[in-house]
């Protein structure tokens, strides 16, 4: 990865969880773990492939999908890792797809709308107007690189909500 990919990442990273615990969707801590971060590497080229055809049109719609998809890994990490971990990415999709992938994962996953709606409408839009201020000419490969990034970081950010949610929190082990 390139400094400038690498660079973006964690800017935008620290960006958004400023954002989230400025908002009050996050505690101060980007919540993760290896569980919820290995679905993206499983998920991400089929999520990729849905979201680059629609970015044009709807670049936030893109985004927050993405978060939401954070949100629901994390929602079943908690609820039956066994159980779900082995799910595929249409099993997160309504019957439209991509198209309704937000309201499938908000009614059918989540069950909870109030928090997961305002933090994907808020943090979409801050990820969006970040990326048109990242200063990467439209068109180019780093556009692109950057729109694939700004999905990732959606989806930790949005896995990051979610456990706080459900009440993780992160403790330092004195080992």
């Amino acid at each position: 990865m390139s400094a400038d990919i690498e660079q973006y990442s964690e800017v935008l990273t620290a960006y958004l969880l400023e954002t989230a615990v400025g908002n009050g969707f996050l505690k101060g801590t980007l919540l993760s773990t290896p569980d919820i971060d290995e679905v993206w590497q499983r998920f991400s080229a089929s999520f990729y492939g849905d979201a680059v055809r629609e970015f044009n049109g709807y670049p936030e719609y893109c985004l927050a999908c993405a978060g939401y998809l954070g949100m629901a890994v994390a929602q079943l990490w908690d609820k039956d890792w066994p159980r779900y971990k082995d799910l595929p990415y249409s099993y997160f999709q309504g019957s439209r797809g991509f198209d309704d992938m937000d309201d499938y994962i908000v009614g059918n996953i989540l069950g909870e709308e109030k928090l997961s709606v305002a933090a994907m409408h808020s943090l979409s839009a801050e990820a969006y107007h970040f990326l048109m201020r990242s200063g990467a000419e439209a068109g180019t490969a780093e556009a692109y690189r950057f729109s694939l990034l700004s999905m990732e970081v959606m989806y930790r950010t949005g896995a990051a909500i979610w456990l706080d949610h459900l009440g993780y929190k992160f403790e330092k082990l004195n080992l």
